[in-house]
């Protein structure tokens, strides 16, 4: 008979799991045992922290629309990798997490790392569930099978998100006995389910609306990245002649080269998006929650229900009309009703002429809003560097095909307002909760998931620190990324706030070389003071081979407050 931890691992590869990231601990220590020889079945990525690994895991789902697995002890795993399960679940990538309750002894008394919920213990089943879709406790290896089976299900029905399956500590080391009222069925019959399309009735008449409005406007969410919607969303666009802004969650879903992206939306974006929006008699959002930061706190000067027509597409039919009321919600996968849509237009459609006018309006107003293009500093050199240089300077020396990984603070709002995208899919961030410490372990994942890319993270020092340990992963497993570090000595975004009130605390940081530091993993790295050093820096970083940091020094008196958007009153 098998052990509880050989039949976990079997179950795990013919389910189709092909990536394990995490750190062996506790009962978990016999399923990664099991795996061993099978690295061409399933790769096993050791990390240095949870929280990295959890990250790393979140990456896999938002690539690959498929689950990877996190593992690792309970204890740890619940709360250090409780910043990559919770972003995931925000962010609806699906994820797999296997962990234990670690209760060795009795756990009534409270014994060393135990996570069972007992007084005098954590509680781990109960702190997952927390953020995740679905976790299951299982005492016996019949039951891990089938929660494992039940977990993916989870994971990647409607909305994608991670679900998790706690063991009880004996779970590994028992002997699996086949129960005949307990069938060990194979993963497909749990998740066999079509995808619903939309009533032709509902399609015609958004279709309709959107073909007879003076100005509609598209906004694509993260939503067309999960559903690899592109090409709908290009095909949508064309035929209606209309400007499609984005989420900070949907850049990237048409590369903003594209003679009809307007760019991004809300709070942190961009002028020609918002005014786009505002000016819009019918919208229709695809794949985004609209919340805070997309609204600009739901101004009704950006969007306003009572004087625009908005339809809404979500795979999830609480987050249509949820934040904002609308006049329809269209439930189901993306690329599907954009197909249902496109198929409506295309045959309903006899005077494209119509809607000439509408491209004649965005490219004027692209003009006149300087798109990506509103600060005379993107083309000063100087030394220490402006931000918004240094953004202008990577746009200028990457490969347009580049997957660039965001952080949080500053950093991550210099490059969401002025770096242009120049094709589909290859920025992501973290958008769910947004925490610091994302960008570097988010693309070791990528570089190790898409080898022949290149792969640029995007970081503050702040958040470079939290999770520099991922480098010395992207050393182990041959992962050649760029990290480039807006150093400007402090938690930036936290800083520009208290210089308003002459209150400068725990805000920064000792001068710190992180070029050095990446070296002292076995990396490359070069620290830059001049705008005009830049180029060259990140030519050799790239061709350095290793993992390598580009540590800039940035103008610190600059402030990015001075280009956040104001919303314009509504032209209509």
């Amino acid at each position: 008979m098998k052990s509880g931890a050989s039949i976990i691992a079997d179950s795990l590869i013919d389910s189709g799991i092909d990536h394990v990231f995490g750190i062996p601990g506790g009962a978990t220590g016999p399923i990664y045992d099991s795996l061993y020889g099978k690295n061409d079945k399933i790769k096993v990525i050791l990390t240095r922290h949870e929280q990295s690994a959890a990250i790393m895991t979140d990456v896999y789902g938002r690539l690959n629309r498929r689950p990877a697995l996190l593992m690792g002890q309970g204890p740890f795993i619940a709360t250090s990798g409780g910043f990559g399960i919770s972003e995931a679940y925000l962010s609806y990538s699906p994820m797999i997490v296997i962990t234990d309750t670690c209760d060795i002894g009795l756990s009534q008394l409270g014994s060393y790392q135990n996570g069972t919920g007992e007084y005098g213990t954590i509680d781990i089943p109960n702190i997952l569930r927390a953020m995740t879709k679905y976790t299951t406790l299982v005492s016996t290896p019949n039951e891990a099978v089938l929660g494992l089976n039940l977990a993916i299900k989870h994971s990647i029905s409607g909305a994608n998100g991670p679900a998790a399956m706690v063991m009880k500590s004996n779970v590994p080391l028992s002997r699996y006995r086949p129960d005949p009222l307990l069938h060990n069925y194979p993963i497909e019959g749990y998740i066999a389910n079509e995808k619903p399309i939309v009533a032709p009735l509902v399609i015609r008449k958004i279709c309709e609306s959107l073909i007879s409005a003076n100005f509609p406007v598209i906004i694509a969410g993260n939503g067309v990245h999960n559903s690899l919607a592109y090409e709908q969303l290009r095909q949508l666009a064309e035929t209606l002649n209309c400007p499609v802004a984005t989420t900070y969650k949907g850049r990237s879903s048409i590369e903003e080269t594209h003679h009809l992206a307007v760019g991004p939306l809300g709070m942190f974006g961009i002028k020609s998006a918002n005014i786009s929006i505002s000016r819009a008699d019918v919208i229709l959002i695809i794949g985004a929650r609209m919340r805070a930061h997309d609204t600009s706190f739901y101004n009704p000067d950006l969007i306003d229900p009572t004087k625009q027509t908005i339809f809404q597409i979500d795979i999830e039919d609480r987050n249509a009309g949820w934040t904002i009321p609308v006049e329809s919600g269209l439930i189901g996968d993306a690329k599907i009703i954009l197909n249902q849509m496109n198929e409506y237009l295309t045959g309903n459609l006899s005077n494209f002429d119509q809607f000439l006018q509408r491209g004649i309006t965005i490219s004027e107003l692209k003009k006149e809003e300087k798109f990506f293009d509103d600060s005379e500093s993107l083309t000063i050199d100087s030394s220490p560097v402006l931000p918004q240089r240094l953004v202008r300077l990577i746009q200028e020396n990457i490969d347009p095909t580049t997957i660039i990984t965001l952080d949080a603070g500053n950093n991550r709002l210099w490059m969401h307002h002025f770096f242009q995208t120049q094709q589909i899919g290859t920025i992501l961030g973290p958008g769910g909760h947004g925490g610091m410490g994302w960008a570097v372990p988010a693309a070791v994942a990528a570089k190790i998931l898409r080898p022949q890319r290149p792969v640029m993270a995007v970081t503050g020092d702040g958040g470079f620190m939290m999770t520099s340990n991922a480098i010395s992963t992207a050393i182990q497993n041959n992962a050649p990324i760029v990290i480039v570090v807006f150093n400007d000595g402090a938690l930036g975004m936290v800083r520009e706030h208290q210089r308003r009130d002459k209150t400068i605390i725990a805000s920064e940081f000792v001068k710190t070389n992180y070029a050095q530091l990446c070296q002292a993993y076995g990396g490359w790295g070069v620290q830059v003071n001049d705008s005009k050093d830049i180029p060259a820096a990140i030519h050799d970083a790239f061709n350095s081979g290793v993992a390598s940091v580009v540590d800039v020094a940035i103008d610190d008196k600059e402030i990015f407050s001075q280009f956040q958007a104001k919303i314009q009153p509504k032209i209509r």
